[in-house]
């Protein structure tokens, strides 16, 4: 992408460079503005920072957990590599 993409975010315009489309930039704003209702709906936000902080906490809560379950699939799948390899060394 080589203009900026315009996107509102916590009550505020911001000008957005990056990589990819704009549609793309779009969706990472949709997606932090649905995190930010959510965490509005399940408590007492009383600053515009707290529900940055917190949609920022949760979103970074979601993406550890995604890795986390990445790295033990891989593992898993490492594992499994070894033990079919360790088989077809004996079978020969």
């Amino acid at each position: 992408m080589t203009e900026a993409v315009r996107v509102r975010l916590f009550g505020r315009e911001y000008s957005v460079k990056g990589h990819g489309d704009k549609r793309y930039v779009q969706t990472l704003a949709e997606f932090i503005r649905e995190r930010a209702d959510i965490v509005q709906r399940h408590g007492t936000v009383v600053s515009t920072l707290d529900l940055v902080v917190l949609t920022l906490l949760n979103i970074t809560d979601e993406l550890f957990q995604y890795k986390l379950v990445k790295e033990q699939t891989i593992k898993e799948l490492e594992e499994k590599t070894e033990k079919l390899l360790e088989a077809i060394d004996r079978t020969i």
